[in-house]
């Protein structure tokens, strides 16, 4: 592994001038890309959020993380990502989507898989080869597509080796070996840091129709998940339904424990056909946050 990611998004209680800093921070710690979330009914905007982050840091990749072809028509996003890139000095990512809580959260239904080649295709058409294209997968047709079309896939998870596994096998189905396949990763050593991220993993498997071994006797608790879940408060650390969920669950979608465990987790993560992680960091002191990770945990599996 080269380096590692993080996913951030903008709160509404956050300034740019604190994004600004939060960012710059980000580089100096040693993240090698930077995610910025797309949801706009619970985060502020991604474009003006990447604006931001290129004209105040200078090596750090810069990625929507992810955006989609609904809430902006394909023309508006290849016009803001060229943008960025030309801002950044060639340091910009489309990650892109079938839609997820942008969609739901105003009445809409994600993309269909064939959709969201299209606009691959358009955005290929469009967009210098220098911007790379990554899709946000879960499911086996998106999967397929990404190792087919793209040129990383950013794996939604769950963190358990068995479903990493069979979606790794899927992702390398497509035929493209250059596919880089990035896992979202939320871990930490404090079991409350991860769960609103395992609580939008679990709606997100609702949608499953078979689930892996490990996750089978969840199934329930899954569903409640996704019954409850309020889009207006995505990946909030405050979200109310984030307390559906088990501390079991939490720790089975997620990778917690003592720095140890996260390692062990990750390495087999990292076995399992994983070449980069990107570390959701939500809520207060993510850059403390994010320092712990790099010192206590990522340490160990770089050697």
């Amino acid at each position: 592994m080269k380096g590692f990611d993080v996913s951030v998004g903008i709160s509404p209680r956050q300034s740019f001038d604190s994004w600004a800093a939060f960012v710059g921070e980000l580089e100096r710690d040693g993240v090698n890309r930077v995610w910025v979330i797309d949801s706009q009914l619970a985060m502020k905007d991604v474009y003006a959020g990447l604006v931001v982050a290129a004209l105040n840091t200078s090596r750090v990749g810069l990625g929507t993380g992810v955006t989609n072809a609904v809430t902006r028509h394909p023309t508006v996003t290849a016009n803001a990502i060229a943008a960025v890139d030309e801002l950044s000095h060639g340091r910009a990512i489309l990650g892109l989507g079938a839609g997820d809580s942008a969609l739901y959260g105003i009445g809409l239904k994600p993309q269909k898989v064939a959709e969201v080649e299209d606009a691959v295709g358009f955005f290929r058409s469009r967009l210098p080869a220098s911007i790379p294209i990554y899709l946000a997968v879960s499911q086996q047709r998106m999967c397929e597509l990404a190792g087919r079309v793209a040129d990383g896939a950013i794996v939604m998870g769950p963190a358990q080796t068995d479903m990493v596994r069979r979606q790794v096998e899927w992702i390398r189905a497509g035929g493209r070996e250059s596919c880089e396949i990035a896992l979202i990763a939320p871990t930490s050593m404090d079991l409350e840091d991860v769960r609103s991220w395992a609580s939008t993993q679990a709606r997100l498997l609702s949608h499953f129709k078979e689930l892996p071994a490990s996750l089978e006797p969840y199934r329930d608790e899954i569903a409640r998940s996704a019954e409850s879940y309020d889009y207006s408060e995505h990946l909030s650390t405050h979200a109310d339904h984030s307390g559906v969920i088990s501390d079991e669950l939490v720790r089975a979608l997620g990778i917690v424990g003592s720095a140890d465990q996260c390692a062990n987790r990750l390495r087999e993560l990292r076995d399992a056909g994983v070449d980069t992680f990107i570390f959701p960091i939500a809520g207060r002191g993510r850059a403390a946050r994010w320092r712990r990770i790099r010192d206590e945990v990522l340490g160990q599996i770089m050697v």
